[in-house]
């Protein structure tokens, strides 16, 4: 599975630095983990054109994916913890580990790492001529489903729509025959353009038609 990350952040977090013990390592607890990739296994179920995946980062410009250690402090040992890349990983799901809930480390100063848990489209397919409104909205919509589970009250109002990119030197668009009439979106100076999300287009189910194919697409969330 090849994701792309939805720019939304569910959490931000390990513990914050403490001038007094600046030495101290960066860690989590193991239960925190268990219990994401718990809900991340439901999900996968009901969600199966969206991942829902945990990554961490050092929010220090100076220091890469490559440089972090990360390590579950057991008392069966210490138990490497693998990072991809892109700082994305996952733990082994234990019940002995659940029970004693040993930390987390990461070999880098508390308060200076990021964890942040994110929602990608899994192998997307670009939209092509044929498809409708409802469709195309249908990983915003499950979005949505997933934001309200994971982080209650959070406004619907912070997606805007879907953003489609295209090639640098084209001027593209993509019209909705809409029952009311056509509404063509044109590509901006970066060479991309929003879809809106609004109800009323969701309830008609309108079709849509691409002058060009774009190169990929994400979800547009408010400035």
């Amino acid at each position: 599975m090849k994701p792309i990350a939805f720019p939304f952040l569910f959490c931000a977090l390990l513990l914050p630095s403490s001038p007094l013990r600046a030495a101290e390592q960066a860690r989590l607890p193991y239960k925190l983990i268990y219990e994401i990739q718990q809900r991340q296994a439901g999900m996968a179920l009901t969600y199966t054109n969206l991942l829902v995946f945990v990554r961490i980062k050092s929010s220090l410009p100076d220091v890469k994916t490559s440089d972090l250690i990360v390590y579950i402090d057991s008392k069966e040992g210490k138990m490497p913890v693998r990072l991809d890349t892109n700082g994305i990983f996952s733990v082994p799901m234990r019940e002995s580990l659940l029970a004693e809930n040993p930390p987390i480390i990461v070999n880098q100063p508390k308060g200076t790492m990021e964890l942040g848990w994110y929602v990608g489209l899994v192998e997307p397919q670009t939209p092509t001529n044929g498809i409708r409104y409802r469709a195309m909205m249908r990983p915003l919509k499950d979005l949505e489903a997933i934001r309200a589970q994971m982080v209650p009250g959070i406004a619907s109002s912070s997606i805007r729509g879907m953003k489609f990119f295209y090639p640098p030197n084209t001027d593209a668009a993509i019209v909705i025959h809409a029952k009311n009439g056509d509404r063509t979106f044109k590509t901006d100076p970066s060479h991309s353009l929003v879809i809106p999300w609004e109800q009323s287009l969701l309830e008609e189910d309108p079709p849509i038609t691409f002058s060009s194919p774009p190169q990929k697409f994400d979800v547009a969330n408010e400035d």
